[in-house]
């Protein structure tokens, strides 16, 4: 049985683009290096701000966007 809230519309449902797809994977994948860095001592937690905000132009996504950095 379907409840109300189990219901999903499907014109509500985002399509990504082959694009934006990989947008969000490099995106994520910079974060990944960026934060291995700074783990690492290799940059300091300025520099790794300075490097999120650069990738998050670099790399627009939906996750840049939502995603504390």
């Amino acid at each position: 049985m379907q409840t109300k809230e189990s219901k999903i519309d499907s014109k509500a449902i985002r399509k990504y683009t082959a694009e934006e797809l990989k947008n969000e994977f490099n995106y994520l994948r910079a974060k990944q290096i960026t934060g291995m860095m700074l783990s690492r001592g290799l940059i300091t937690h300025d520099e790794y701000r300075l490097i999120m905000a650069e990738n998050k132009t670099t790399f627009p996504t939906f996750l840049s966007a939502i995603l504390d950095c």
